[in-house]
């Protein structure tokens, strides 16, 4: 995927289950932090709809799936319980 002039590759494809919290099937992109605010701007821009969750991995995922996440559109809740 080409985010502006960043380019984010699809860290494993699009799912067609719900991995760990996440209500809704996704497709999960990754990329390094100086990238964040292209790949913002690319989301806010291009999203046509779709519900965006950014978080980071900073090895804490309850911490990276509530206080530092990001949701663009609607939010989804999460099943926090598997933390």
């Amino acid at each position: 995927m080409r985010a502006g002039g960043a380019i984010v590759p699809a860290k494993n494809g699009a799912r067609t289950r719900t991995p760990g919290p996440h209500p809704d099937w996704s497709c999960q992109l990754a990329f390094t932090p100086e990238l964040i605010g292209e790949v913002l701007s690319w989301l806010a821009l291009n999203r046509k709809g779709l519900v965006v969750f950014l978080h980071p991995d900073t090895g804490d995922d309850l911490l990276d799936h509530t206080e530092h996440a990001i949701w663009m559109g609607a939010i989804r809740p999460l099943d926090l319980s598997i933390f």
